[in-house]
């Protein structure tokens, strides 16, 4: 299986920086046989998820950048989603749910548990 620009860069620049402290930015395209418009895209890509860190240095008398793996620790993250609020719509509970439909016999626009539901919902906010 080919890996992506990104992949390739991500595993020279873990090598390079356990051998040699990092690699030249100027120089791993030569290594990669890109151009340096489409690999300081993947760099730059590679930078925002924080894969990897550009220290600036000067190379042979120009500026350029120096490569560096930066581990990260991924650690898990968990989402508590709350589904209290939208059990207390009226629609969760009626039994008609499933034929309900605009333009048809059991209509949102035309039912009466909805209606005084938002109503409700209303009243609650003018008087807070």
């Amino acid at each position: 299986m080919e890996l992506s620009l990104e992949e390739r860069i991500l595993e020279i620049v873990k090598e390079k920086t356990k051998t040699e402290g990092g690699v030249i930015q100027s120089l791993l395209w030569g290594m990669l046989g890109v151009d340096n418009r489409e690999g300081t895209k993947a760099v730059l890509s590679l930078v925002r998820k924080g894969l990897i860190k550009r220290e600036p240095i000067i190379y042979k008398g120009r500026r350029t950048y120096k490569l560096v793996y930066n581990p990260t620790i991924i650690g898990k993250v968990s989402i508590k989603v709350s589904l209290n609020p939208v059990m207390n719509i009226p629609c969760f509970t009626c039994k008609e749910l499933y034929r309900c439909g605009v333009g048809g016999y059991f209509n949102p626009q035309k039912c009466v548990l909805l209606s005084n539901f938002v109503r409700s919902l209303s009243l609650k906010e003018r008087a807070s």
